[in-house]
Formats: structure tokens, C-alpha cells, sequence
């Protein structure tokens, strides 16, 4: 139905489109790649080296704290965010004023950032669970079982209760991958960053729709669209790890976009080589007659150490599966089956094959018999 001449709406502002670098942002974007780096992600060799070199406490923390507030991983943003990284006077802010903002944060205010996270996957799920009161333990669980993907409901219960320990991990996670690994990455890709982002100035200039689709090279997905109604600011920031992907930051007002630098200035990215991460190499790049490396047989191992998950794997022994079928002959809650299913995925030991709508799971049997060589090779 038309407006009458006389009839008047409330109007909104324009859209802001801008570009920026943040080291804060870029962290965040990073970390959450860094989740997700596991062999047949497509995601970045130098990523998924890195999370195999991860030591163990890291490795811990960066599922734990990734693992508990929906698919989208909210948490992680929550900090990053209350830091308002893209506030004009810390344009220049580094990962150490992050960092001294966050050690002056309480560790009830980390569980109040929790608490938005878990609110904000709980919004996307429709459900109307909210939270309890801080000693409640059973009402922390029924809390948070929807929203859980990788992360143990004791760990992250025990986390709510003991919210100082949820500030350790959270800072302690910031500090380790930006010390042991990324600071020398970062700096060395500083310029093909900056290029980037003075390249970007031009196409944020001409709008929104214009400014996604020369900055990515894809179309606006529609979880992006919908995001884009609560905007009032859009943010659009260069990455040297996305690749192909489209990642972004729904944080009303403020909509941040990551785009792939290489994009924009054709440039490749060399890497760092640090005391340890120099010694990693891309999966096609490693002998297979060498043993399994150290780390990540550990982690084999350890997403092998659950009756579960090894329910899984006999179940999958003869042949493929979809996801709805492992719940239903297992017998357990879907969100538990869905945990065990990521653990197993990440470590290498399953890989997902989409097909027809549906997530058909299969054993990566040739990883299998590298963590049985493996284990055979430290006994000769």
C-alpha cells in the first residue's frame, strides 16, 4: 500500500562504509579461522599448521572458548568488541592495549560478555531459555546444552561458576597464539595489509552493494543481508588468511567485513618462518613416509579417548552415514552427537561429504592407519 502525500515514516541514516586495518579485529577474524583450520577445510595450509603446533593449553582453550556459544562462535567477539576497536582514538591500538583492557575487566564482566553470546545463539536458535543465577548449576546446564558445539557442558558450567577462570583462558588464549605465533606473522604481512586497504577506499566510496561485491568477489549472502538491516555502519577490513571465504562481525550498530588482501592487490603472502611454525608444510607437501607428527597424533589420540566416539567410528566402519542416523543408533542427545562428530572431524579421523541437503560422514581411513603407524613407529 502506497503513502498518501500527508503521511509521514521515520526515516533512517544513510549507511556508513568505510574502511580500516585493526590488529584487534584481525586477531578476533584469525582466531576464529584458526577454530576451524582442520585438513579438507580449505582453509589456509599456514592456519591449519599452526593449530597442529598449537601446545596443548592453547589448543584447549581455543576449542573451549569457541565451542560454547552457537555455530557463529560468538563469545570470542564479545571481548573484542567491548574493546570498540573501531573507535576513532584506537585506530592505532595493538593486541597490548587489548589486552591491559581486558586484564582491567572483572571476571563477573567476562561472564556477562558470556552471557550476550550465549543470548545472541539463543536468539538465532528461537528459543527463549535465559540465563540463571550465578551459583544455579543445573540452570547453567539447561542453559547452555542447545548452544554448545565442540566445547564439554562440565568445562563450560564450571567456567560460568568460576568466572576468574573464563578471564585467564580468554587472555591467556589472546596472549599465546599473538606471542608464540601470529605477532611475526602479522608484521610481516603489514604492507600487502595496508595496500589493501588503501586499495579498498575507492570501492567503499561507490556504497554498500558495489564495495561486497569488488572487495569479496561474491554475492551477498543472505545471513549477511539480514545483518545488514540492523547496521548502521558497515567496516570493511582486510585479512591475509580468508581466501575465498566471506567472514563478518553482526554487532549492531557495526557490521565488519573481512576481505582477502590477496584480492585486492594480487599480491601472495609469505609468511613468517618462526622457530616453529617454519617447520610446518602443507599437507601435500608431507611425506607419508614419515611418522605422524607429535602433536598431531596427540590430538588423534585424544578425540579417540571417548566409548562414544568410538561408537562412531564402528558405526561408520561399514560405510557412510548421515548425521540423523548416527543420533538415532547411538541413542544420545543430538548436541552431544553433533560435539562428537566436530571432535572427530576436526582431528582428521571423519570428513563431512554434503550431499542432497544432508551431511553424510565418512572415515578418513588412510589418517586412521597414520595414527596406528604412528603409535607403531615410537615402539620399533
Amino acid at each position: 500500500m502506497g503513502l498518501h502525500m500527508g503521511e509521514l515514516v521515520v526515516g533512517r541514516p544513510a549507511l556508513q562504509v568505510r574502511t580500516a586495518l585493526s590488529v584487534p579485529l584481525d586477531m578476533m577474524s584469525m582466531m576464529s579461522l584458526l577454530y576451524r583450520a582442520v585438513p579438507g577445510s580449505g582453509l589456509d595450509p599456514w592456519l591449519i599448521g599452526v593449530r597442529r603446533a598449537l601446545p596443548w593449553q592453547l589448543q584447549d582453550d581455543l576449542d573451549l572458548l569457541h565451542g560454547f556459544s552457537g555455530r557463529l562462535l560468538y563469545y570470542m567477539e564479545e571481548p573484542v568488541m567491548a574493546f570498540e576497536p573501531l573507535r576513532e582514538d584506537r585506530a592505532e591500538a595493538g593486541i597490548d592495549d587489548l589486552l591491559d583492557f581486558l586484564d582491567g575487566l572483572s571476571g563477573e564482566d567476562f561472564r556477562e560478555l558470556a552471557i550476550r553470546a550465549i543470548d545472541r545463539a539463543h536468539r538465532d536458535l528461537g528459543t527463549e531459555l535465559v540465563a540463571p543465577l550465578p551459583d544455579d548449576e543445573n540452570g547453567w546446564r539447561r542453559y547452555l546444552e542447545p548452544v554448545l558445539t565442540t566445547a564439554d557442558s562440565n568445562d563450560v558450567v564450571d567456567l560460568m561458576l568460576h568466572p576468574e577462570n573464563l578471564k585467564t583462558r580468554t587472555i591467556r588464549l589472546i596472549s599465546g597464539v599473538w606471542e608464540e605465533f601470529y605477532r611475526d606473522e602479522y608484521e610481516g604481512r603489514a604492507d600487502v595489509l595496508r595496500e589493501a586497504e588503501l586499495a579498498a577506499r575507492s570501492a567503499a566510496s561507490k556504497g554498500f552493494g558495489m564495495a561486497f561485491a569488488e572487495l569479496t568477489g561474491n554475492r551477498l549472502p543472505a545471513t549477511l543481508a539480514a545483518a545488514l538491516n540492523a547496521a548502521s555502519s558497515v567496516t570493511f577490513i582486510p585479512s591475509g588468511h580468508l581466501g575465498d571465504f566471506v567472514s563478518y562481525i553482526s554487532y549492531p550498530p557495526e557490521l565488519v567485513i573481512f576481505f582477502s588482501a590477496q584480492h585486492m592487490t594480487g599480491s601472495s603472502i609469505r609468511h613468517a618462518q618462526g622457530d616453529e611454525v617454519g617447520e610446518i608444510l602443507p599437507d601435500e607437501f608431507v611425506s607419508t613416509g614419515q611418522p605422524m607428527p607429535t602433536l598431531e597424533l596427540m590430538e588423534s589420540l585424544r578425540a579417540l579417548s571417548d566409548g562414544n566416539r568410538m561408537r562412531i567410528i564402528d558405526l561408520l566402519s561399514t560405510g557412510e552415514l548421515y548425521a540423523q542416523e548416527i543420533v538415532g543408533r547411538l541413542g544420545i542427545a543430538q548436541s552431544a552427537v553433533s560435539r562428537h562428530l566436530s571432535q572427530l572431524e576436526r582431528a582428521g579421523i571423519v570428513r563431512v561429504e554434503p550431499r542432497r541437503g544432508l551431511k553424510y560422514y565418512v572415515l578418513d581411513r588412510a589418517h586412521l592407519r597414520s595414527i596406528a603407524e604412528g603409535i607403531l613407529f615410537r615402539v620399533q
